[in-house]
């Protein structure tokens, strides 16, 4: 339980700074056990220690992101795997003195002795695994065929510990004692299965229980297993004439008080373990004070403009109120541009609860969001926008929410990006079932994060941006970043994009919508203004409004029903509808009216020629 204690704290590290720890980071490769997974319940057969990865329980709580390799996770990597062969001659040597000889041997002694073999054994189940991988990428029955054939040489460590014979001998003897002992391991294996799978339905438990139950419980009932599997091979072996002398390792001699600190020392473990794997030992690499910031909170929806555009066109909800992040970030603004960015930012946000309200017989369930201030996880790597310029985003990197009081309604994963300059720090939250690459778009500079609407849930992904420049000139700049990715793909109903583009005061989107349905036919009266004359006539109707007021008038972009038509019957007729619509204004409405065909609800014109 140590070791898988000190590989929680070792993979922690690997995802803070930047290197994976194979194969503990590794979702494709199983060098231990032979595991079944089916809906995120595991049946397994423990071999040589019992190890989480074996029930396909992760290490840690924090989400990984890309693995990275190179010389520091190469040696790292080496390192581990070197500890655990030196730990497994510990462990399997203990569990031979224990019970062949009802003896307590020394443990060192024990790793000494059949290390020089375990770590041969490790290097050769490693190369037999990565060839797996290999041969299953080409054609997935060589994969399923030599991961057969390996389980027939799965007596080898044992026979090393058992007999005292090098790994050739014992490599040469496994599948031979396999195949004769195979009916008396075959009813302790299918115990070792059900066991197991009682056992994996511990990691469904909220953290960090979901980490510290199945640690103690595998660990004691792992033990056991192997324990009685190594008693019966040692009958086996004993009737067979298969026996070789024990070398001479002597005995301890047990003391009340050293076996009152070893068991003291196991909720110890186990509260050590839980803690690393909910990365709280990354918290002793925070030096310093952090930087306090407000933010606001904005995400996309289906809107009336997405259904319009055909999917095209984005707007979005905002909203504000007691956000804050606490980071502690690097001087950027004199040019340095290091290659990452990691720490740990305290963040006041909203997520998603249930909560359950009792009425008699009957429970009431409503989804509220809750204000909590949690702690992230954040490794952020430089990134070149199309402008070439520099910002940070965890994409490359990681980022993760830290387990804490939060009892959010389903698991939340967290993407975070700083602009090049630190100036402007944006953080999206949302449901790890979701695929977050389509969604996460940043801003041609590097200053601004720009998420896409999701085709799944889009009310789901809620962005949070925070800068000490809360300015509406930011907030413009956003939005027209924001809109160079826009577009309509069909002119029905497009004068909705065109008052999406006036409210919003982007006035190059608004020019590129009128000369857009010029060329399709559509009758465009305007004033005739370039895009400056636009956009300093739209963002100048908004000066002196505070920032609530205007994010109020901005949301109207973003949802459904903010521009409903309404028809002039004076000038419509039997074919031909004619309405309007108003986008207000601090100051007032600007009115589109606006034709269509009311047989198939083509566009034929827009006037927007009120304009005061």
């Amino acid at each position: 339980m140590t070791f898988e204690v000190l590989i929680s704290a070792v993979v922690g590290l690997g995802i803070y700074f930047g290197f994976s720890v194979f194969p503990y980071t590794q979702s494709l490769l199983t060098t231990t056990g032979t595991a079944v997974q089916s809906a995120g319940i595991n049946i397994t057969i423990p071999l040589y220690m019992p190890s989480l990865m074996d029930l396909k329980i992760p290490y840690t709580y924090l989400q990984a992101g890309e693995q990275t390799w190179g010389i520091t996770a190469f040696l790292v990597s080496v390192g581990v795997m070197v500890l655990q062969s030196y730990v497994r001659g510990m462990y399997l040597g203990g569990l031979k003195g224990w019970i062949l000889n009802r003896k307590i041997v020394p443990l060192f002694a024990c790793g000494r002795r059949y290390f020089g073999d375990m770590i041969i054994w490790s290097i050769f189940q490693t190369v037999i695994s990565v060839l797996i991988l290999f041969l299953a990428v080409v054609f997935v029955p060589f994969g399923f065929i030599v991961m057969i054939a390996l389980l027939f040489y799965s007596l080898t460590p044992y026979l090393i510990v058992l007999q005292n014979i090098t790994f050739l001998n014992a490599l040469a003897k496994g599948p031979r004692l396999f195949r004769r002992y195979f009916g008396t391991l075959l009813p302790l294996a299918l115990l070792a299965l059900l066991c197991t799978l009682v056992v994996s339905l511990f990691r469904f438990l909220t953290p960090p229980w979901g980490y510290a139950v199945p640690l103690l419980t595998y660990a004691c009932i792992g033990t056991l297993l192997i324990g009685e599997l190594m008693r019966r091979l040692a009958a086996k072996l004993t009737m067979d004439g298969e026996t070789s002398p024990d070398p001479p390792l002597g005995e301890v001699h047990s003391h009340k008080m050293v076996n009152a600190i070893t068991m003291l020392l196991v909720p110890v473990l186990v509260f050590v373990g839980a803690f690393t794997g909910s990365g709280g030992h990354l918290s002793a690499f925070e030096f310093g004070s952090k930087k306090q910031l407000d933010g606001i909170s904005y995400n996309t929806n289906f809107s009336d403009v997405f259904y319009a555009s055909d999917q095209m066109y984005t707007a979005y909800e905002w909203q504000t109120s007691d956000y804050h992040l606490a980071i502690r970030l690097p001087d950027l603004s004199d040019g340095r541009k290091p290659r990452e960015l990691r720490g740990i930012a305290d963040i006041t946000w909203q997520m998603n609860e249930e909560i359950r309200t009792s009425h008699g017989n009957s429970t009431q369930i409503d989804v509220q969001p809750i204000m909590h201030t949690s702690r992230v996880m954040y490794r952020l790597v430089r990134e070149t926008a199309n402008d070439g310029s520099f910002y940070y985003s965890s994409l490359s990197g990681s980022s993760s929410i830290l387990p804490g009081e939060e009892r959010p309604r389903e698991p939340l994963s967290v993407q975070m990006m700083v602009s090049g300059d630190g100036l402007h720090i944006s953080v999206m939250q949302y449901p790890t079932r979701f695929d977050v690459s389509h969604v996460f778009r940043v801003s041609d500079d590097g200053r601004y994060l720009i998420p896409g609407t999701s085709q799944v849930n889009p009310m789901d992904f809620h962005a949070y941006w925070f800068t000490t420049d809360q300015s509406a000139e930011n907030l413009f700049e956003l939005l027209a970043a924001k809109n160079k990715t826009n577009n309509i793909a069909t002119m029905n109903r497009a004068y909705l994009a065109l008052a999406c583009a006036m409210q919003e005061g982007d006035g190059h989107m608004v020019v590129h919508l009128l000369e857009t349905m010029r060329r399709a036919g559509v009758n465009v009266k305007v004033l005739n203004w370039d895009e400056v004359t636009w956009t300093n006539n739209l963002q100048g109707r908004y000066q002196g409004t505070g920032l609530q007021k205007t994010l109020e008038l901005l949301t109207k972009a973003g949802i459904q029903g903010a521009y409903e038509g309404t028809e002039l019957l004076e000038k419509s007729d039997e074919t031909i509808g004619v309405y309007r619509i108003e986008v207000p204004f601090p100051d007032g409405m600007i009115p589109i009216t606006y034709k269509e065909s009311k047989v198939d609800g083509k566009l034929l014109s827009v006037n927007v020629m009120d304009i005061q």
